[in-house]
């Protein structure tokens, strides 16, 4: 269990933790001179196996961003406040970014206690208890204890190795996720990363991205609770030793996780403004944002109209001027840039895309999908709205790809280009299509079709073109000269050009097609106009034109394919095989294989050609 110790600044956290550890946590020459602490302080303590973990962090206001980087939502808090002082300004400050950073559990310490009188300290005792009312440290325990006599120090270790027994197992699942706290290098060894694991698990050997730059880099080895081991997970305070970056790669605020994670500035957040916060809040306020070791400066956007007050929760909308690592469900904190002073706190909701108009309604409905109290609350939300790109999913959620499928298996989808819908809505999107296809033929009755960008906006364009040919392998529908239309849909002809169709196809209707020269000497028609009404008609789909002056009916081209795949299947074909067999002339055997060349029907390999795919004649 990793303890964080908070309070008011000289309250005795750094001694307490040397009474119950033997460490002091204080190793900055400043530290010492001073007497402050002012980065966070590591130590550990060991019982028949299992580890004590403290963190203890500084009680200055201007340090406040060190101690926010101390806390985790997973961690046990301990509370330190002076016997003599009772509690003070920087006591409430830190009790509630813990609890707006979702720590929940917790015990007080009322520290120098061989420094004050016995009413004193009963004194101080009715002051915290009356201090913590409404807070999650409301019914906890408080010890009276002294670092210089030692008094109440064993009932303290005591009580929190109980607490430490009688935690739940973490289970350590998700994304493995850690937020970096210090880096430095060890002679010997290299470049070490040290933080919190706030999801998932890692081990030895296995590839870690350093976020923001999603740079890679292995895990050479592990040290969990300062014990050589071969595997963090949740909770655990882990020193990773990495190979593959230097030191000017990583440092404090950089997240070490199992995938590259884009840099999303802009995030919709459960807020809760503190009850003590001394105005309202406005839209577009300059805040400080801080997420586990990570901070940066950014704005708070209302996203429903009028002020936020004191005490109220409302999603609003957090615009960083640096990309956080931000997940749902992580907790954000923030302080008012102008006062300098926590504003509040909550829970990270769902990462955002950048918005002309900030309240649009599906973009606000995207948002509300993920105040969902599980996460197939959430996906089942969020596909009453339409496609759900995956990628985007398993990012916001943290999920393995293990969990994603596992989440997903509940609902009917269809998945398409790594998105997921119901299938009732491919289902209708079906219907639209075949439906569109029908009243364009009665409405168009002359027309060979229409063209894939033509159905109704009503189904995205991203999903036309697959729709369409998945309807097309279904035969459903029919594809003629780049035109989609019903099987049953034969385009009504203008009379000339049903004329020509009328006197061309018998003669066209044999193996071995007339050249247009010959066409256009049988027929009595001069060249130029012949040409432009064979390919008119080929456009319809009434003819092919395999090569630049000869023109098959599809019915003939396909019964020759047939026999070429027959042929194929015997030995190699080659162009005499092909000649001998169907008595077609040496220089139209040759077009005809080069069209189905060109079609992706067959493949030359010197002399000889082999079938590899379904003849397509458009």
């Amino acid at each position: 269990m990793i303890v964080t110790l908070a309070g008011h600044v000289d309250h005795g956290k750094t001694s307490l933790v040397k009474a119950l550890t033997g460490v002091d946590t204080d190793v900055l020459e400043d530290e010492r001179h001073r007497g402050l602490t002012i980065d966070l302080g590591f130590a550990y303590q060991r019982q028949d196996g299992d580890v004590l973990g403290f963190i203890d962090v500084p009680g200055h206001h201007r340090f406040i961003h060190n101690m926010v980087a101390g806390v985790a939502a997973m961690q046990f808090a301990l509370l330190v406040v002076d016997a003599g002082d009772g509690p003070m300004p920087q006591t409430r400050e830190h009790l509630q970014i813990l609890t707006l950073t979702g720590v929940g559990r917790g015990l007080v310490a009322l520290t120098k206690c061989d420094r004050a009188p016995a009413g004193r300290i009963e004194q101080a005792e009715v002051e915290v208890r009356a201090f913590l009312q409404g807070t999650f440290l409301e019914n906890a325990p408080i010890f009276r204890t002294s670092a210089s006599t030692g008094a109440g120090i064993p009932e303290l270790k005591q009580a929190l190795w109980a607490a430490a027994d009688a935690s739940p197992a973490a289970q350590a699942q998700g994304q493995f996720r850690l937020a970096v706290d210090r880096a430095f290098n060890i002679q010997g060894a290299g470049l070490v990363a040290t933080g919190t694991v706030h999801a998932g698990a890692v081990r030895q050997g296995d590839e870690v991205h350093i976020f923001p730059t999603n740079q890679t880099a292995r895990v050479r080895g592990l040290r969990v609770q300062e014990a050589t081991a071969d595997r963090a997970a949740l909770g655990d305070r882990a020193a990773i030793n990495l190979a593959g970056v230097s030191l000017d790669d990583i440092q404090r605020g950089c997240w070490l996780t199992a995938a590259p994670m884009p840099a999303c500035r802009n995030f919709a957040v459960d807020l809760r403004i503190l009850d003590d916060f001394p105005r309202p809040v406005k839209h577009w306020l300059p805040v400080h944002i801080y997420h586990a070791t990570s901070h940066s400066t950014g704005r708070l956007a209302l996203l429903d109209p009028g002020k936020a007050l004191p005490g109220e929760r409302r999603t609003v909308e957090i615009i960083a001027d640096e990309p956080l690592s931000a997940r749902h469900s992580d907790h954000l904190v923030l302080r008012d840039h102008g006062l300098d002073r926590t504003l509040g706190g909550g829970r990270v909701l769902t990462d955002l895309a950048p918005a002309v108009r900030r309240r649009d309604p599906a973009r606000l409905s995207r948002v509300e999908a993920f105040k969902a109290d599980d996460r197939t609350r959430i996906v089942a939300g969020l596909l009453g709205q339409g496609p759900l790109a995956m990628d985007r999913l398993q990012n916001t959620l943290g999920l393995t790809g293990e969990e994603l499928e596992e989440l997903l298996s509940g609902f009917e989808l269809k998945m398409q280009n790594g998105e997921a819908m119901p299938q009732a809505l491919w289902s209708d999107w079906r219907r639209t299509a075949l439906e569109f296809a029908a009243q364009h033929q009665r409405e168009n009755p002359s027309a060979p079709g229409f063209a894939p960008n033509r159905l109704p906006s009503a189904i995205p364009n991203r999903f036309q073109l697959p729709l369409l040919n998945e309807l097309l392998s279904e035969k459903r529908l029919q594809l003629t000269a780049g035109a989609y239309h019903l099987p049953i849909h034969v385009a009504e002809l203008p009379p000339q050009q049903k004329a020509l169709f009328n006197r061309v196809r018998p003669r066209l209707d044999q193996d071995q097609a007339p050249s247009l020269g010959d066409l256009s000497k049988a027929m009595q028609t001069p060249l130029a106009p012949l040409e432009s009404g064979l390919k008119s008609l080929a456009q319809r789909g009434l003819l092919v034109q395999i090569s630049p002056k000869r023109f098959y009916l599809p019915e003939r081209l396909t019964a020759i394919a047939a026999t070429v795949a027959t042929l194929a299947n015997q030995e190699p074909l080659t162009v005499r095989r092909f000649r001998d067999h169907t008595g077609i002339g040496r220089n139209i055997a040759i077009e005809l294989l080069e069209y189905f060349d060109r079609r992706g029907y067959t493949r030359r390999h010197g002399d000889a050609r082999t079938v590899v795919g379904e003849l397509k004649l458009r």
